[in-house]
């Protein structure tokens, strides 16, 4: 994917959340999630998450695609390994002007929505 934009963090998407999760339910969720809450306003969003078993050198990537949208998902709720999720959130309200999150989980991070 190629970004032609200035990547820059801003007040306006400052309800912008982002997390990602591990090994969820029985195992086999794993997710990356960008998120405006509570306010749930539209902003454009982007969210790639890199699912890696332990131990293991690569894994796979689940993308939801560019979207305007309150909330933006990508997961998988298949995936019997124990895994890593490494989550890439971009968001904004203006396609010239992105703010980027990174994030990561071993585990369900049950505390974070």
């Amino acid at each position: 994917m190629t970004l032609i934009a200035c990547l820059l963090p801003f007040s306006a998407s400052a309800s912008v959340k982002s997390l990602s999760r591990a090994n969820c339910i029985a195992g086999v969720i794993n997710e990356s999630v960008t998120y405006d809450r509570p306010s749930m306003a539209s902003h454009f969003m982007y969210t790639q998450s890199e699912h890696v078993g332990f131990g293991a050198i690569a894994g796979h990537a689940v993308t939801a695609l560019w979207a305007s949208t309150w909330r933006s998902y990508a997961g998988d709720n298949g995936d019997s390994n124990r895994n890593t999720v490494l989550g890439l959130h971009i968001f904004g309200d203006n396609m010239s002007a992105l703010a980027v999150e990174r994030t990561n989980a071993t585990d369900c991070n049950l505390g974070e929505w």
